[in-house]
Formats: structure tokens, C-alpha cells, sequence
């Protein structure tokens, strides 16, 4: 299991914040197979470089259309 914080904050044309909250689970089935779950959650604040009211924006999916954005993937990996 794991857990993790970051706090982004950008200076220059803009002065947004980004706050983003991380979490992931790894469960293993078998000495070869495991199944894990992995989400994300951001905040976004302030404005951006454009001048625009700042939007949340995780990898891989693309950036939302407001302040704040969730992702979670769940997969079952086998090795070979």
C-alpha cells in the first residue's frame, strides 16, 4: 500500500495551486499474479499562465473542465 501528497504551486504569469492526493494497493494472488488498484484526486486553484482560472489535470487522461479531477485504474497483472 502506499499513500502520497504533493502540493504544486506555480509563480510567474499565473499563480496556480495544485493540490493531488495519490493512493495505490498491490494484492498478490499468487507467486506470479496480482491485482492492484491505484487513484488520484486534484485540486486546482488560482489562475493559470494564460490568464485562465486554473484546471485539474492528472496523467494519463486529459485535463478536466474544472477545479478538480479523480482517476483510478484497477488491473490484474500475470508474469511470465
Amino acid at each position: 500500500m502506499g499513500l502520497a501528497y504533493n502540493y504544486t504551486r506555480s509563480h510567474g504569469a499565473g499563480d496556480a495551486h495544485y493540490n493531488q492526493v495519490n493512493a495505490g494497493a498491490d494484492y498478490f494472488l499468487s507467486k506470479r499474479t496480482d491485482v492492484y488498484l491505484t487513484t488520484g484526486y486534484q485540486r486546482a486553484s488560482g489562475t493559470d499562465s494564460t490568464g485562465k482560472t486554473a484546471v485539474a489535470a492528472l496523467w494519463p487522461v486529459s485535463a478536466s473542465s474544472n477545479s478538480h479531477e479523480i482517476v483510478a485504474a484497477l488491473g490484474l497483472r500475470h508474469k511470465f
